[in-house]
């Protein structure tokens, strides 16, 4: 009877940390849809994005101090 109950269990771990595994690379994948580089590191259209977002931050912190 133990046996039974920790491979149900055993299961249900499983079958738990896959479902949360899934839901967390399709999260990640929606979420890199809206970034046009979606994880490069090294292009021109990624260095100028953050230069982007930079000098727009830079214009905010000047504006509100």
């Amino acid at each position: 009877m133990f046996a039974y109950i920790f491979q149900i269990s055993l299961v249900i771990v499983v079958v738990a940390l896959s479902v949360g595994y899934a839901l967390w690379r399709i999260r990640k994948s929606v979420k890199a849809n809206s970034d046009p580089c979606a994880g490069c590191t090294g292009c021109a259209l990624r260095n100028q994005k953050k230069g982007k977002e930079a000098c727009e931050k830079k214009k905010h912190e000047e504006k509100f101090g």
